[in-house]
């Protein structure tokens, strides 16, 4: 318990570091701060026996998830403190949705099956999420933005508890081995090994450091880095290819573990700068999805 606090305040103080150290992103700090803390916090609840899911070696190696082989990997008795949780960290962090989180947290009180609500809009069109949002009672924005987060809270805890099993299996593509998300980070750590970032469950798994993650394209000549001045640190893997980045933050030496989420908002200034070369992003994330002007 005391080790969780401890990096839970870890986690607050690096939040608070960050928001002196780079003002001109404040505004996402204060907003993704709670759910990040959240996120940290939620993870105490780990269930130290592991799980009795299991895992085909073979069907792995191949490129096959998790949850593509565990279809009951998300069937878990914790959605609805995870959704009250969500709710809170959400409305703390985002003033505008508040309203709409404290009427979600209220129907989960009153019995709202948060499990249900996301098996049936996690993988909705825009047009058929508004028609959910609708239903549900609220903003589509506040649907989304709780869909995602509460995904994160289970997919990441689900992660963590299969972490010892999938550490000596062998996965070789750019995918998450877990829930098949594409990275949105990417840390290279000693040695020079890529580790890449899942936004979704927050696994990381190693991948060679010149190829495309996205369309596992190798050559020299289609890829490349784009670095921000006076930060050789912090820089973009790109692929014209296939037309993606991928944010890259070089930590070797680093023996500091910092979450990854708020590693990539802390380089969203960079998101900006390589989508005005026409590149998109590997993940689409909150926090790097810019509207383009007309």
């Amino acid at each position: 318990m005391s080790h969780t606090r401890n990096r839970e305040e870890e986690l607050a103080a690096e939040i608070t570091r960050l928001k002196q150290e780079r003002p001109y992103l404040d505004n996402l700090f204060t907003s993704f701060g709670p759910m990040l803390l959240l996120r940290e916090r939620w993870m105490k609840d780990k269930r130290k026996e592991g799980t009795t899911i299991s895992v085909d070696p073979l069907q792995y190696s191949g490129g096959i998830t998790l949850i593509q082989q565990c279809r009951d990997l998300l069937d878990d008795d914790r959605w609805h403190d995870a959704g009250l949780a969500a709710a809170g960290a959400i409305g703390s962090g985002f003033r505008e949705l508040a309203g709409d989180m404290d009427f979600l947290a209220d129907r989960i009180r009153g019995g709202l099956d948060c499990y249900a609500v996301y098996r049936s809009a996690i993988d909705l069109k825009p047009e058929e999420l508004q028609r959910k949002a609708r239903e549900t009672g609220v903003q589509e924005l506040s649907l989304a933005v709780f869909l995602r987060c509460i995904g994160r809270l289970m997919l990441g805890i689900k992660a963590a508890e299969m972490a010892t099993e999938l550490a000596s299996l062998s996965w070789a593509k750019g995918y998450c081995p877990v829930c098949g998300s594409f990275p949105h980070l990417a840390i290279i750590r000693d040695k020079g090994q890529r580790w890449l970032q899942c936004p979704q469950c927050n696994h990381e798994w190693g991948f060679p450091r010149m190829t495309c993650p996205y369309c596992e394209h190798e050559d020299p000549e289609n890829s490349g880095f784009l670095f921000v001045e006076g930060k050789k640190g912090e820089m973009a893997f790109t692929c014209s290819k296939c037309q993606k980045y991928l944010i890259t933050i070089d930590q070797s030496g680093n023996l500091r573990s910092t979450s990854a989420d708020l590693l990539a908002i802390s380089l969203a200034h960079l998101d900006i700068l390589v989508q005005e070369k026409g590149l998109e992003p590997m993940a689409q994330c909150e926090w790097n999805t810019y509207q383009k002007p007309e």
